[in-house]
């Protein structure tokens, strides 16, 4: 009898193929493991009694991943040869083994990659490797610290850590929950992200906290990252924190190669924001040479989709560079976005009351609400929400951005995403038609989600064009914009169905 377990994957990092091979070894039954595209398939024989243990023994210890889309399994009547090399890269996260074994209240014991712990603590000047002798000791060391509200520094080969007992949002990077369970004292989740959180990967990943958590802590803001201990040595550490009732521990990347794992957790995806250690070493190396730019990224994604040959658009919007839209035909690239180059709100200002209906407006939206002075960026979408955030709430882009996340209906009001004829983005518009709905008393957060609805419409809009005047193949999207959970489930409405509209299945946002 053989049975084929099939796996839609989607990272070229394989290293479901490695768990795969693992186990299938471990059985000592006949195996062979196929790739074909983006799917992994595992073929085992034996009796029908020895399949059944192999299922429940092994197949329950292989890790989920964030990058398997689905499985299946089916008796089939012939195996295909082993055509994949089995990956050599090793990582030390945590795996349901490990876990298994520990609850089990076993010996220590490392993960399938044989590793403990990738973990160094700073203990008397300087940073101790952690091994089974002394990883008691340490759990120990480190768990008083937290206890007594003491930072711990932490390193391992990725970067350096400082860890805080409890909530410290100006502080800290992201917050770990000592527990799952412990969750929903502070954030909402819903079963995705569970999911995601509990992955074999742990990336971080942005939750709303809830409406009692605010009452208590006045600090807290309303979303903030979250990650789950992924090397064995701070889950167990963290376990012991829970049994004491300390349920969250403040994480601060004091220094970092590269960021870890993130991602967006959008209605029916996962999007890489940052994808820290999960790539191909060919792909890290090609990064790095190309000094991690853009392009760079944009071409790898190109090749993820074999539509390197194609004439392909890139949409890049992001929150510290400057955005832009290109078509790529071989090799030429052409920009086509123009966004304007304002550097001051006085300047901005002489733009608003260039007409008639400007000055009537400012002059009411001043008298009511005031107007901000000083230098402004005007290079990205995100800089034009800072600016309009400014304006119209007195706070930046991220008040506007979380209030678009928050707001809970299905439509906001139309502001104007408008070209002038030199087709250059009109600022001036884009502002006052915010101001006149503040005018008319509508609410902050239908405003902000009106602003990037409209966005995605404005994008929608756009590719229409482009689909009609310059025959583009595909269209890839980049830059940390896109990590907003509302505008990526706005475009999978509405820009979804248009030419080829992709993100990378594993490639973070932005390069790095």
């Amino acid at each position: 009898m053989i049975v084929a377990f099939r796996f839609f994957y989607t990272n070229k990092n394989s290293f479901l193929a490695y768990f795969l091979d693992y186990y299938a070894k471990k059985s000592t039954l006949k195996y062979t493991i196929n790739k074909n595209d983006d799917e992994i398939t595992l073929f085992i024989e034996g009796s029908e009694e020895e399949l059944l243990k192999f299922s429940d023994e092994y197949m329950n210890l292989v890790p989920n991943s964030v990058f398997l889309a689905k499985s299946s399994v089916e008796v089939v009547k012939e195996t295909l040869k082993t055509n994949l090399q089995i990956p050599q890269t090793k990582f030390a996260n945590i795996t349901p083994a490990v876990i298994k074994n520990y609850i089990s209240k076993a010996e220590i014991l490392p993960n399938e990659y044989d590793i403990i712990s990738e973990i160094s603590v700073l203990k008397d000047g300087e940073f101790i490797g952690i091994t089974s002798e002394n990883f008691d000791e340490l759990v120990e060391f480190c768990f008083l610290n937290l206890l007594h509200n003491q930072t711990l520094n932490l390193k391992n080969k990725n970067g350096h850590f400082i860890l805080k007992s409890g909530f410290d949002f100006k502080y800290c990077d992201f917050v770990m929950p000592t527990s799952l369970p412990a969750l929903p004292k502070a954030f909402i989740a819903d079963e995705k992200s569970l999911i995601a959180l509990a992955s074999f990967e742990k990336p971080v990943i942005n939750l709303k906290t809830s409406a009692i958590f605010r009452q208590n802590h006045k600090e807290a803001p309303l979303f903030f990252d979250v990650k789950a201990a992924s090397d064995f040595f701070t889950f167990a550490l963290f376990d012991r924190l829970s049994k004491e009732e300390l349920f969250f521990v403040s994480v601060k990347i004091e220094k970092s190669d590269f960021l870890p794992l993130k991602i967006s957790v959008s209605e029916n995806n996962f999007i890489v924001i940052n994808h820290g250690e999960f790539i191909s070493q060919s792909e890290a190396k090609f990064l790095e040479e190309k000094e991690f730019s853009n392009f760079a990224l944009f071409g790898l994604i190109c090749n993820e989709f074999s539509i390197i040959e194609q004439k392909n658009v890139n949409i890049f919007f992001d929150r510290s560079l400057s955005d832009s839209i290109k078509v790529y035909d071989k090799n030429s690239a052409v920009e086509l976005l123009k966004l304007p180059k304002f550097s001051s709100f006085e300047e901005l200002k002489d733009e608003i009351l260039s007409d008639e209906v400007g000055r009537t407006l400012f002059k009411n939206f001043q008298k009511e609400f005031g107007f901000p002075t000083g230098d402004i960026k005007s290079s990205s979408f995100y800089s034009l929400f800072d600016i309009v955030s400014q304006i119209l709430f007195g706070k930046n882009a991220k008040y506007l951005l979380d209030n678009a996340k928050d707001f809970l209906g299905t439509k906001g009001p139309r502001l104007d995403f408008l070209l002038k004829d030199t087709n250059e983005f009109d600022l001036a518009k884009f502002v006052r038609s915010g101001m006149s709905y503040k005018l008319a008393g509508v609410s902050d957060k239908i405003i902000s989600y009106g602003y990037v609805e409209s966005l995605v419409y404005f994008i929608s809009d756009f590719l229409d064009d482009l689909k009609d005047d310059a025959n583009i193949d595909n269209v890839i999207f980049t830059g940390t914009l896109f990590e907003e959970k509302d505008i990526l489930n706005l475009m999978e409405k509405i820009i979804s169905k248009q030419l080829n509209a992709k993100f990378s299945n594993y490639l973070g946002l932005e390069a790095r």
